[in-house]
């Protein structure tokens, strides 16, 4: 019960804010804002006093506003003008087809007026002019002014689908607009046989879904691809694949508690014999170490000029664990006689240490490009 009072409570509040936001809106002159927001309270309150009244007063003259508006930007040299036009028409349609579907609405409006043929020019008339003012820009033959162009022409597609050629010239303007970075190989020392590629390509597929106008590319697809503006050298230094360190210790252990060790017999009577117990315990670790740094540079294709570098380190240390005892093995806890029942364990291939130490490695690289080209 007390779920449901909170519930007629806060609808009520929402209500009441819809309500005044609405009488708010046509005070402060927003006519438009009020009607939407009329609208949507009568939705909940067909009945609604004040829902109506606002409707009643706000229509009319958000109707004549917007008329005068789109007259004045027609007189105007506003080089979107039809645009802007555009805009308000469909906000007057918008209006409209809110009222239709409002039965509460439709009783106060019963003819909101509609505006398609208008909307249609307009839109067709928007689309011309943004699409001129895309080639203008694209003319100008720099990566910024193509941006701003590819931009232009996705509006202007957006205003009229199809128009014109603007789709070709707005993938023009792309792959103008876009730097392409061409990511080469990374070398190892010879004596390991590594793969590299997993990295690459794992480096590629997340820095191509960051950024709008960077592209990256392996040195295959940059070859295919063409202009290439910067390339991305990475290199591995201080290179450890499977350095392996054992270390061994004994220790003597004795049990917690008192055991049977034995009996003994005492005027005539055998009794039980208790006592610690001791047992040498010989503990053994293996540890395969495999570390890297990998220096990253970012250079310019045509300039050849270092634009960054950084180093980033990573570390790997597989283990193996196992135990073996000489003595009564109740000294030992069962953690100890758990780990003396193992064997050393074979450590992971060459490929797989390397593909746990560079991890960490990834992630700071990743990290460091991605903050790199928000620049561009």
């Amino acid at each position: 019960m007390r779920k449901l009072n909170l519930s007629i409570i806060l609808f009520t509040v929402l209500v009441l804010m819809s309500c005044g936001s609405g009488k708010k809106a046509l005070q402060k002159g927003n006519y438009s804002d009020a009607v939407f927001k009329s609208i949507e309270r009568l939705r909940s309150n067909p009945t609604s006093k004040n829902g109506l009244e606002t409707l009643q007063h706000a229509y009319p003259l958000a109707v004549q506003t917007l008329e005068t508006e789109i007259n004045e930007v027609l007189s105007s040299n506003d080089a979107y003008k039809y645009s802007i036009v555009a805009e308000k028409y469909q906000v007057l349609n918008d209006m409209a087809n809110d009222i239709r579907r409002s039965p509460a609405a439709l009783r106060i409006i019963p003819s909101p007026r509609s505006y398609v043929s208008q909307l249609a020019g307009a839109k067709e008339k928007a689309a011309e002019e943004t699409y001129q003012a895309a080639r203008k820009m694209l003319s100008q033959g720099d990566r910024e002014s193509a941006i701003e162009a590819f931009y232009l022409f996705e509006r202007a597609l957006k205003y009229s689908p199809g128009y014109s050629d603007a789709r070709q010239r707005m993938n023009q303007a792309r792959d103008l607009a876009t730097l392409k970075v061409v990511v080469e190989p990374i070398p190892v020392p010879s004596r390991y046989k590594l793969n590299t590629a997993f990295f690459e390509n794992q480096l590629i597929e997340y820095l191509n879904k960051q950024q709008e106008f960077v592209a990256y590319f392996n040195s295959k697809e940059a070859r295919k691809a063409g202009r290439m503006d910067q390339v991305l050298e990475m290199e591995y230094f201080d290179f450890v694949i499977g350095s392996t360190k054992n270390n061994q210790k004994e220790i003597e252990v004795r049990s917690r508690d008192s055991v049977k060790v034995g009996s003994t017999t005492i005027n005539g009577k055998k009794v039980d014999v208790f006592n610690i117990v001791k047992a040498k315990l010989t503990t053994n670790l293996r540890q395969v170490s495999s570390s890297g740094v990998l220096q990253v540079k970012i250079i310019d294709m045509n300039s050849k000029k270092v634009l960054s570098r950084r180093n980033f380190p990573g570390t790997y240390v597989w283990e193996t664990e196992w135990a073996s005892y000489n003595g009564d093995e109740r000294a030992l806890t069962k953690a100890q006689f758990d780990l003396c029942k193992k064997k050393p364990a074979n450590p992971p291939r060459p490929q797989d240490l390397f593909y746990e130490f560079t991890k960490p490695i990834f992630s700071q690289t990743k990290n460091f490009l991605r903050t790199y080209y928000r620049q561009y």
